[in-house]
């Protein structure tokens, strides 16, 4: 299930869409785009793994992306953007007020009533 929460310019959060046409109308006002394996443009990478992606936000803060094993996403040239897949630490270091990946997935399983304790 792909994630697409809106962070303001300190970074705090401030709204989540799991709406997969939501999400989709979204990242199209940025040029992104993402799918599912089954529709992916031949020659697109699909992720292995659960992978954060963040972007700067059209009108200021970031949309923090989570995508899961056998999504894609395709970001237009050039975007600024950070990447956590919770495996080694991100190439880039991401802005210091957003979370990381282990705590964006805390707050979405909160957000939805799960409790990360019976996740593991």
């Amino acid at each position: 299930m792909p994630v697409l929460a809106v962070f303001d310019t300190e970074g705090s959060w401030r709204d989540t869409h799991v709406c997969d046409g939501r999400i989709t109308e979204r990242l199209a006002r940025q040029g992104i785009a993402w799918g599912r394996e089954d529709d992916a443009p031949v020659g697109q990478r699909v992720l292995d793994r659960a992978t954060l992606f963040y972007v700067p936000a059209e009108d200021g803060g970031y949309l923090g992306l989570l995508f899961e094993a056998g999504e894609w996403v395709s970001l237009p040239a050039g975007v600024d953007h950070f990447v956590d897949d919770a495996g080694a630490a991100p190439l880039r270091p991401l802005p210091a007020a957003l979370p990381n990946f282990d705590a964006f997935v805390e707050e979405v399983l909160m957000l939805t009533g799960n409790d990360a304790a019976e996740e593991n």
